[in-house]
């Protein structure tokens, strides 16, 4: 297996969510109504939320799948013809992983699920987010979690690669007050 190095980083942070930790998601928590993934990518994450939900999917990038060239962050839910979202599941590139958790809890009128690395509780900055949002679960993976670098399970040379960072899923639940839980998967 092939670590990368620290800056060795892929165009756009396109790391695709496997499958697999998409069902996980599902396994614990039920979203009722339309599901938007906004950083859709090369739609695993929105095949498998197809299978629950109805969903949108846009990205800012063009990757032959769902609407492309749509900036989430300066994106509205009626340019697609609906008048509200309830959900957004999205893996966001982590370098703007506290403005997609802004964005979308001001988006969303029911739940909020975001794929990300288990370090983004770290930082003073998101410790105000974390603290006065309807945060609701962290679900920890048990084992390890591999995000598909450029949307495939090999590098460039053909070889698997590991990723050396904890994953987990970021739930908020418009409503929700209370401590945060931590829960594994």
């Amino acid at each position: 297996m092939v670590e990368l190095e620290k800056n060795d980083r892929v165009d756009n942070d396109f790391y695709a969510t496997p499958p697999e930790a998409t069902h996980s998601l599902f396994t614990v928590e039920k979203f009722d109504g339309l599901v938007w993934e906004p950083a859709c990518g090369n739609g695993l994450m929105s095949e498998v939320i197809k299978i629950y939900n109805e969903t949108l999917s846009s990205d800012l990038i063009d990757r032959g799948y769902g609407t492309p060239n749509i900036d989430f962050l300066e994106a509205d839910i009626t340019q697609f013809g609906f008048l509200k979202c309830e959900n957004i599941i999205t893996n966001p590139p982590f370098s703007l992983f506290q403005d997609f958790t802004e964005k979308a809890l001001n988006i969303a009128t029911k739940k909020v699920a975001l794929f990300g690395k288990l370090q983004a509780l770290e930082g003073n900055k998101r410790n105000e987010l974390w603290v006065n949002s309807p945060f609701k679960v962290i679900y920890v993976f048990k084992s390890r979690v591999n995000p598909l670098r450029n949307g495939s399970p090999v590098d460039d040379n053909g070889k698997k690669w590991c990723s050396t960072m904890a994953f987990a899923w970021f739930v908020w639940e418009k409503g929700y007050v209370g401590e945060p839980v931590i829960r594994w998967i």
